[in-house]
Formats: C-alpha cells, structure tokens, sequence
C-alpha cells in the first residue's frame, strides 16, 4: 500500500474524492467537491497557506466554471526510490475538502480528522490491493486440487474393488471346493456315526476323519436339504471328493450292516503274515494283497505317519508292530484299502502325544520303540515280568561296549520262521541284522506286532541293574541275573527243554528263552520278583512237579 501512494498520489486523492462524494450522496448530503482554481499559468499552483491554515485553493483564471480536465503533470521532484511526502490537507487538527459548484454556491466543507484521513487511505489501498491479487490463479489451483482428488479416489475405489472381488473369488473357489467334493484325495474312508448325534456332531466327525474341512458350511447346506435328520447311526464309507449331496445320502441310507460281517480277534505277538493269513482264511481279503498295501500304500494323513522312517530298505516287512493287537470286525470280500484303514486307525489312537513325548526323552524313535516293545512281548511270560525284561534290554542298550549284543532268542526265530520262507532271494545280510545274536544293538525292525503293556513296558522299564534273564515261555517263569556267573549257573542246572504228555499221547517241549552277555560280578539268581532262589530247590520242585504230571 505504501509503494502505491509513493508512485501515484494524484490518481489515489481524485479516487479518494470520488470515494468521498458517493458517500455524501448515500447519506442525501450535497456532494463535496474539492474548489479547483485554475490560475493563469500554464500548470496547477498548489498553495499551502500559514501552518495554522492549511487550505488548497483551486481558483479558475476565466470562468467560474469547475473544469474537471486533468492538468498537464510535472515530472515529480523526488526520485522514485524516495518516499513522496503526503499530502498536505491538514486545516489546524482537521482536512477540509472544498468544493466549487458553478462558483455561485460553496457547497459546505466537511472536515476529516487525521485518523479518518489515514483509515480512508488504507481502505483505498486495500481496495487497490485487492484488484491486483491473481483471483484466476487460485482457481486454476482449486481445480488441479480438485483433478488429483479425484483420481486418487478412483484409485482407492478401483483397489477396493479388486481386493474385494479377490477375496470373494476365493472364499468362493475354497468353499466349491469343499460343497463339490474337488479333492486329489480318493480314498474311502469308513466313518462310523454313533447312535443320537446331531448334524453338528456329525460335520466335527467328518471333518476329523478329512471328509469336510468347514463343518459350518456342511450344517448350513445339510439344513436345506431333505436329508438332515434323517442320517443313519453305524459305518459308512466316505470319501473326500465326495460332494455335499452324495454325502447326505449316503449317511441318509442304511449303515454297513451286520449281515457279511466278520470279527477277528489279533492276539500280541503276532506277525504280519499270520495276521495276513487270518484275514484271507476268513474271506476278508487275500493276504498277499493285504501284505503288499499295508507295507508300501497305507497312508491316511494319520499323526503315526510323520514318524514313520524314511529309509526302511533294511526291514524285511516295513510295517511290521504297526498292526495293534485288537478285536476287529471285518466285511467279507472287503477292499484292501479299507481293512488297513481300520487297522491304522485303530494303532494310530493308541499311540498317545504322551508316548511320543517319552520316545523324545529316550531319544529313540516311534520304529525303535515298537521294535524293542516286539521283542519284550515276544520274551515276555507274563505283563508283570516285561518291566524288569525292558530293564535288561535298557541297560544292555546303555552299555555298548560291554554288552555289544542283546542276544535274543525271538530274533533268531523271526529270522527262520518269517523272514526265510517268505523272502523271494536269501539275503545274508538281512538275517544277519534281524539276528541280535549276530548284530549289536536293535534289529531294524519289528519282530511281531506288541500290546500296550509292551509298548509301556519299552517307554517306562524298571529300574534294575540285571543284564540277564531266562524265561520258560511254557511255564511262563522268569529268572534274572546281574552277571554272567550266576545266567550259567542257572542254565547249567535247570532243563531247557523237556517233555511233556498231555492227554496221554500228544508230547511237546518246553521253549526256553535267554538273554546272554559277559561280566565279571557275580550276584545271587532272583525270580521275577527280584526275590533270590535256591537253583537246587527250583530244580527240585520242577522235577516233582513233571513227575506229578506223568
């Protein structure tokens, strides 16, 4: 404001007196107009009267008449880098503004004070401010404001859109999935509904047993449809790549009947191949067909399986003590598949999170425990002997050097009884590994297919400091040893085998079973019970005994 009363005062006082008029006239006052005197000379004489009176007399020189032709301007004395002084309006402490009209009537002098004066400048140089300011800029930048707004928020809609059209094209594609029953996995699965559950149970079933994989979408669907509630307690085989629909109406129909059935009843201890024997003798499967799946194709996704040894070309039958001693009840002419299912199925739920949890505090695996369980249950005569039987296979085990070997007789006849008649070529080498007698520690695999309280006995063993033990599986006696000295002493002294008559015609022989080793300490023979023995009194009972018999 103040560069433009410095460069052009004339044209700001005649705006300032136009200002001035127009603001008389608003009110019905008379115009005031500034008294313009034109005097003889050629350019305007401005007079600046006694300091008491300031007053700009503006006379004409011919006529009386105002002339609002603007004057011929001098250059101005002061350079243009210099501030011009103010005009002097100044009357005393007021600015009078006269005006001539016509010369006959002075129109009446209003006067402004100082401070009025100064307001009206600065009204007069805000207006001209304003006038200069680039209105158009602005809006040139509200609407780039206003472009980039609005391609940001197309952008933020278009993501929006494309996450959610992702989202619901795979919840849909998830989903379909599971209601169509588009699964690589083929194979049936018998499912056994109990008697009383409700849809919501039977969804939790399935999906456990990998049918489903959202239960809620299955309860949804089955509720729209004419099954629910009429599903059917009992076995059904199911598959995962069965849709909803083929689901409903196969758990809707009549269940696996009784009718067909067959019950076999897998004693412990027994081997694969006997196992395989019984199930084609009683019209299930063919064994060798049973022998082939179970070791090579059974897999289910069961926990089992994420234990299962990654190199077994040294097993003579990979799955050997993964068939659980049970009663299991059986279809005649049933597929292969399935009576594996319900075998695994069935080891897999007795093989508990705390059983792995103690393999992982013996630092031995699933396949190393069930072997060592084998050849407990194979030893064993009784369930309370297996304890103190593990003790000595434990402390043989912890003590390599000195007891290289285990040296058990169930090896050796799993060597002639299983593995050699049903090798296709004779392999040394694997009857080698298999014989304890031959090999030092554990054979690679199991020697039959143990029970629980084997399985127990192998994780939890007594604790003893026996390193031999001699059982008459007949008799079902155990005797254990600490050393060597006193093992010999009590095979030198009893029978290990002997005649037997029973029912007058039919003879047998008893079967004694050992463990050998070497050591130094002699300690006096114990029975089962860790309770010493006179060997001459047992021989003598024994003795008396057969006599009675005969």
């Amino acid at each position: 404001m103040d560069q433009e009363r410095k460069t052009d005062p004339q044209e700001r006082d005649a705006l300032l007196r136009e200002i001035l008029d127009d603001t008389g006239r608003a009110v019905g006052k008379p115009p005031q107009r500034p008294v313009v005197s034109h005097a003889a000379e050629e350019s305007p004489v401005v007079s600046h009267a006694a300091p008491e009176k300031k007053i700009v007399s503006h006379a004409a020189e011919e006529s009386s008449v105002v002339s609002h032709a603007a004057p011929e301007l001098e250059p101005s004395p002061y350079p243009q880098d210099t501030d011009l002084p103010e005009p002097d309006w100044e009357i005393g402490s007021t600015q009078a503004f006269q005006t001539n009209t016509g010369g006959k009537h002075a129109a009446p002098v209003k006067t402004y004070s100082a401070a009025e004066t100064a307001q009206l400048y600065e009204d007069l140089d805000g207006i001209s401010q304003q006038e200069v300011t680039a209105v158009p800029k602005k809006k040139k930048t509200k609407k780039k404001k206003r472009k980039k707004s609005s391609v940001f928020s197309a952008l933020i809609i278009t993501f929006v859109v494309l996450v959610v059209s992702v989202l619901i094209s795979a919840l849909a594609m998830t989903f379909g999935r599971d209601v169509l029953g588009i699964n690589n996995d083929t194979k049936t699965r018998i499912v056994n509904i109990p008697t009383g559950a409700n849809t919501s149970e039977i969804s939790e079933i399935l999906k456990e047993e990998g049918i489903i994989n959202h239960p809620k979408l299955f309860v949804f669907f089955a509720g729209r449809s004419d099954k629910d509630g009429n599903f059917t307690a009992g076995e059904h085989e199911l598959r995962p790549d069965m849709a909803y629909e083929t689901i409903f109406e196969e758990l809707a129909s009549p269940a696996m009947n009784e009718a067909g059935t067959v019950k076999i009843a897998f004693p412990e201890g027994i081997t694969l191949r006997e196992a395989a024997d019984m199930l084609e003798s009683t019209g299930v499967c063919d064994a060798d067909d049973f022998i082939d799946f179970f070791n090579k194709d059974a897999r289910y996704g069961y926990a089992y399986e994420a234990y299962l040894p990654s190199f077994v070309n040294e097993k003579f039958y990979a799955m050997e003590g993964y068939l659980f001693p049970d009663t299991y009840i059986f279809y005649e002419d049933m597929d292969v598949d399935l009576v594996c299912q319900k075998i695994l199925e069935n080891f897999n739920s007795k093989i508990t999170p705390e059983y792995y949890e103690r393999m992982q505090e013996l630092d031995i695996t699933l396949d190393q425990m069930l072997t060592l369980a084998s050849m407990i249950q194979a030893e064993a005569g009784t369930v309370e002997q297996m304890s103190k039987i593990s003790s000595v296979f434990w402390n043989r085990l912890n003590n390599p050097t000195e007891y290289p070997k285990l040296q058990s007789d169930p090896t050796t006849n799993y060597v002639e009884d299983v593995i050699k008649p049903n090798i296709k070529n004779a392999d040394p080498k694997i009857f080698n590994t298999y014989d304890t007698y031959e090999s030092n520690g554990l054979p690679p695999g199991a020697i039959c297919n143990p029970g629980l309280d084997a399985i127990r006995a192998a994780l939890y063993p007594a604790d003893t400091d026996y390193y031999y033990f001699y059982s008459n599986l007949a008799t079902r006696e155990t005797y254990f040893s600490r050393t060597y000295e006193e093992h010999e002493a009590v095979m030198n002294r009893i029978q290990q085998t002997k005649p037997i008559v029973e029912n007058g015609s039919k003879t047998t022989t008893t079967q004694v079973v050992f463990g050998v080793g070497t050591s130094l300490n002699t300690e006096p023979v114990t029975d089962e019970y860790g309770n010493p023995i006179e060997i001459e009194e047992s021989m003598a009972a024994e003795e008396e005994s057969g006599n009675e018999e005969e």
